[in-house]
């Protein structure tokens, strides 16, 4: 009698924990699943930022150009699109890399 008292006893205990344990694994792949959109979220928002700062460096450069037909201003302004052409390649890469998830 005391064995199968035991026995149901540690058989509500594993119960219990495995229920708490599952409880615990799903909060944190909601939580996780949430930080990462967050994180997605927050990094298109700073290459948006950086983007318009390039083109408003952009626009500053075509000024410049116009006075100076040589020198710094062109220089900078190949080296933006250069840049500018490299996010826009890494962002269609990591964007068809973050679909699959």
């Amino acid at each position: 009698m005391l064995s199968i008292i035991i026995s149901s006893v540690a058989s509500i205990i594993s119960g219990m924990i495995l229920f708490i344990m599952q409880h615990y694994i799903k909060t944190k792949h909601t939580e996780d699943k949430q930080d990462k959109k967050e994180n997605h979220q927050k990094d298109i928002l700073i290459l948006k930022s950086l983007n318009a700062l390039g083109k408003l460096a952009v626009s500053n450069s075509n000024v410049l150009k116009n006075a100076e037909k040589e020198g710094d201003a062109k220089n900078a302004l190949t080296e933006y699109n250069k840049v500018n052409s490299e996010m826009m390649n890494f962002l269609i890469e990591n964007s068809s890399n973050n679909k699959g998830e």
